[in-house]
């Protein structure tokens, strides 16, 4: 047999070896099989380099090693657009069989496993989890290589690697798990005239948003799931007023012609809850539940965790209890019920934080609320701060699971807030699941000045509820709107009939804070043409009733208010042509600008021709206070 027929046999048998565990394409396959005869040409050249009297015995091994490095030495071709790749010529496979078959077995074992174990994750695309629940995520998790494109390939999922430069160091792939989200169209008010939802106070999307931009990520690398525009909405302050009479929620509302298409009308309407809370003055009873597996140790999570908590410290007092829960393979109660102004009992505890091990995020749940339930204050907040990176690896770790079992845990009272941290292996799915179903609010913190205003300046807000199970129901006048498309709240959506369901779950919303619901309208004049709309029998709009009124919509409220035994109560905005102006506030011009960006990034369809220039341009019309001129920072640096 010749050397190139025993070259070929040994390479392909390699090949199917590999494929055997990883279902790479050929071209995927030949390109790690380049790159890792690259490095052993390369290791090989060094070994010329060293003094005479070690090389003296290697003298016949040189030239065949020199003409190997050479083979890879030469400078990188052009490539044409369409053309095939050059081929470079390979060393004989029998020298490289190897170093090939060990890193093969590495590469294979990584992927089998869904993780990377060669290099740092620096300067990656954040990956995208294209499923709706954690029951298909299991099939369909991706991870993005370095050029954006998937580094492994599942059922629903393609592969490809770049070619690195010689010499550089093979990176892990971005490992960052989000939901996929189907963005709201317009919808007929004939064929549905009601628009139902939970509230959202979350603004984790936005932070997470800012975090990737400054890191250096394009608004094409950033997977669309991971832009929620009511979150980023959610992040800014509005006037809307003080609540009236009995009524928790001030409510304002204001339309004007749409600035990305001017044949439709854009409605804002923004609620603050009232910031009198009873719950604030009997104490709070406080589960910090903190992650200190091994991905924790990073300056961006563990380290920033700590800094993190030091300001929510300095807000407490002696009526608050204190307690850290702390899990990584297993879990540990490092402190229970310490008064709340014993800071420096607390930080001593927290400083001795150190991230090792697994991430056993059941067990740890599962201790907090036991912690809590023990230290429970009637009538006060019972909360637990669960601070991590998402990353759950054993126990319960799929978002079917951990929804079932914080939905049960919520019945005890004890609201579940989460705090996340650090990138390059987040589960935002995972995250927002707790949250959501947990009773709680979720917030990312990526910096300390974000940690400041979300413990410290939006501390009420965020952790004292003054109502739950806030949900809005919208009500269209097909005489009027033609069709409406709700901006985000995708995956708040709720069915028409849940909004009486006293059972039916939705928001927990804290004292003083806002959420901003938003429509894209079409009136009944407008010749815009969202689609076809059905010629139905019974439901024209005069058949609507709709005809003998001017009125637009009627938004209605509905929610359990804490402090009064969770009594149900309602509250309605009648929304007509008094709301359109030609000459819209500040507020309406940064919401909208805040949804055009929020548009661009997730790639909209209705986005269509825009760019960050037409956001920047709006936003020069109107004055910016300092945390809007940090939004207008960030837009100038995605530009």
């Amino acid at each position: 047999m010749t050397d190139n027929n025993r070259d070929f046999e040994l390479e392909q048998a390699l090949r199917g070896a590999f494929d055997e565990n990883v279902r790479l394409s050929d071209e995927a396959s030949a390109r790690i099989l380049a790159n890792l005869t690259a490095a052993e040409a390369q290791a090989q050249a060094a070994g010329q380099a060293q003094p005479k009297a070690k090389a003296e015995g290697q003298a016949q091994a040189q030239p065949e090693a020199q003409a190997q490095a050479a083979a890879f030495d030469q400078p990188r071709m052009q490539v044409i657009p369409g053309a095939p790749a050059p081929r470079k010529k390979r060393p004989a496979a029998w020298k490289i069989a190897v170093p090939v078959a060990a890193c093969l077995l590495l590469v294979a074992i990584g992927v089998g496993v869904g993780t990377n174990l060669l290099g740092s994750n620096a300067g990656m695309p954040v990956a995208e989890t294209e499923a709706a629940s954690e029951d298909t995520m299991a099939g369909s998790a991706n991870s993005y290589a370095p050029d954006g494109g998937l580094a492994y390939e599942t059922e629903e999922a393609y592969e490809t690697f770049d070619t690195l430069e010689e010499g550089a160091p093979m990176e892990d792939f971005n490992t960052e798990e989000y939901a996929a989200i189907e963005e709201n169209g317009f919808v007929s008010t004939v064929t549905r005239p009601l628009s139902t939802c939970s509230a959202d106070v979350d603004t984790a999307s936005y932070c997470n948003l800012r975090r990737m931009i400054n890191d250096g990520y394009s608004l094409d690398e950033i997977p669309d799931g991971a832009v929620r525009i009511e979150e980023m909405l959610n992040y800014f302050h509005y006037d809307s007023g003080e609540p009236v009479g009995n009524d928790l929620f001030a409510v304002r509302a204001e339309s004007a012609r749409c600035p990305w298409n001017d044949q439709t009308q854009l409605l804002v309407m923004t609620f603050t809850a009232s910031d009198k809370a009873q719950t604030a003055s009997k104490g709070s009873n406080l589960v910090f539940l903190i992650d200190i597996s091994g991905s924790m140790d990073e300056p961006d999570k563990l380290d920033l965790l700590k800094d993190s908590f030091g300001t929510l410290l300095e807000n407490l007092g002696p009526n608050d209890r204190v307690s850290i829960v702390t899990y990584a393979a297993g879990e540990d109660v490092l402190l229970e019920g310490a008064s709340g102004d014993d800071t420096r009992k607390i930080m001593r505890a927290l400083n001795r934080l150190e991230a090792d091990g697994s991430t056993n995020g059941e067990a740890g749940l599962e201790m907090a609320y036991e912690v809590a339930e023990r230290n429970y204050i009637e009538g006060g907040v019972n909360r637990i701060v669960m601070a991590s990176d998402g990353d759950l690896n054993v126990g319960i770790t799929s978002e079917s699971d951990l929804y079932d079992f914080v939905e049960e845990k919520r019945e005890t009272g004890v609201y579940l807030s989460v705090l996340g941290f650090g990138s390059g292996n987040y589960k935002d799915t995972k995250m927002e699941t707790l949250a959501d179903h947990g009773n709680g609010t979720y917030h990312y913190i990526d910096c300390v000045e974000e940690a400041e205003r979300v413990l410290g300046e939006d501390l009420t807000a965020n952790f004292v509820p003054v109502a739950d199970d806030v949900k809005l129901q919208v009500e269209f006048n097909p005489a009027q709107v033609k069709a409406y498309r709700l901006i985000g709240y995708e995956n708040r959506a709720m069915a028409d009939e849940d909004f009486l369901n006293e059972a039916a779950d939705a928001a927990e919303v804290g004292a003083g804070a806002q959420f901003t619901v938003a429509y894209e309208l079409v009136l009944a004049d407008s010749d815009y043409d969202v689609a076809d709309v059905p010629d139905l029998k019974y439901g024209s709009g005069e058949a609507a009733g709709g005809s003998s009124t001017d009125e637009w919509l009627t938004c209605s409220m509905r929610y359990k208010a804490v402090d009064d035994d969770k009594a149900v109560r309602s509250q309605d905005l009648v929304v007509d042509a008094d709301s359109l102006t030609e000459s819209p506030s500040d507020d309406w011009v940064f919401a909208s600008s805040v949804i055009e960006f929020g548009m661009i990034a997730s790639d909209s369809e209705f986005a269509e021709g825009l760019d960050t220039g037409d956001v920047l341009d709006q936003l020069d019309t109107i004055r910016l206070n300092d945390e809007r001129q940090g939004f207008y920072d960030l837009v100038e640096i995605a530009w």
